[in-house]
């Protein structure tokens, strides 16, 4: 599709003649758009509205405040999201957070379905044992919201009860930096190793070679991917009680929620589960359960096929 502009960026909008052009020549049954804050997706409704095709939008997204009502309500009018929502058949989103974000934005009331993000299930399973030394790991990028930084200072709590434990950090962003430096300046090297990118490849022996995941989220978690990664891989996660994380892990069940950004409340729930061989293990049993259950790509695609024939069908 031809951009509007010619520039090398994200939120550059599509020329609607292009956009309709090539919808039309591939005449679907049905438009998906995914993501409803950038243009081309938002275009491809109205484009589907006035070619007379069924179209449906899913949400992957949240943001500061995405709670308060109100401010997303008076967002609605600023952005360009409420306006083409009102070519949307139905509404998708990953999690109730993201869900009830759209609920604020919409003109209209619109059907909204909650479906969420898949894991392969055949790739990512528990598989051996566990490490011997108690081993934590971090997936993701290196960026303030993910809270890496946070890990840190919690992992800093942790080694005082858990000598032999050991943190993994995988991923790579521009705090990196700064977290080399804490991990100095907290005397934690030898005990924490940054291994950079891991190649999707490589991904599954990462999870299956740790005792916990840690999710330490501090906002704009929608879902929450390495969590489910994790779960899969039949191990426990301690992640913050945040957006869409408080839905994919459940609480005392497949892991723990803490409070976001408290390295007190995060070193305190990991320590619990490096010093419980049984509760990682039950909790990881019930993760891998939970996840072959709920988000294994063939039940989420069921979900979205009933999406999908109520909408093409006309039903709600």
């Amino acid at each position: 599709v031809k951009p509007l502009l010619n520039l090398e960026v994200i939120l550059t909008p599509p020329d609607p003649s292009s956009l309709k052009k090539v919808i039309a020549g591939l005449e679907p049954d049905l438009i998906h758009s995914h993501h409803i804050f950038t243009f081309t997706s938002l275009y491809a409704l109205k484009v589907g509205y006035e070619l007379g095709i069924p179209r449906i939008a899913t949400n992957h997204t949240i943001f500061l405040g995405y709670t308060r009502k109100s401010l997303w309500r008076i967002m609605g009018v600023i952005l360009p999201t409420r306006y083409f929502l009102r070519y949307a058949d139905a509404i998708v989103s990953v999690s109730r957070a993201a869900d009830s974000m759209v609920e604020a934005i919409l003109e209209e009331p619109k059907p909204r379905f909650i479906v969420p993000n898949g894991v392969d299930t055949s790739k990512y399973r528990p598989l051996g044992r566990e490490p011997e030394e108690p081993r934590i790991l971090f997936l993701g990028r290196l960026v303030h919201r993910k809270g890496p930084h946070i890990l840190i200072k919690a992992f800093s709590k942790v080694v005082r009860e858990e000598p032999e434990a050991q943190l993994v950090i995988a991923g790579k962003g521009y705090m990196e930096p700064l977290l080399r430096v804490m991990i100095k300046r907290l005397g934690l090297e030898g005990k924490v190793s940054m291994v950079g990118v891991v190649p999707e490849n490589l991904k599954p022996e990462l999870y299956r070679s740790s005792s916990v995941v840690a999710v330490p989220s501090l906002y704009n978690e929608s879902f929450g991917i390495v969590a489910l990664e994790a779960m899969a891989s039949g191990r426990p996660i301690v992640a913050s009680n945040h957006g869409g994380l408080a839905d994919v892990v459940v609480d005392g069940v497949t892991g723990r929620l803490v409070k976001p950004g408290s390295a007190r409340e995060l070193a305190s729930a990991l320590i619990e589960l490096l010093q419980d061989r049984q509760l990682r293990a039950r909790m990881g049993l019930e993760a891998r359960r939970l996840a072959e259950k709920e988000y294994s790509w063939e039940r989420v695609a069921e979900k979205l096929l009933k999406v999908y024939l109520a909408v093409t069908s006309g039903a709600r």
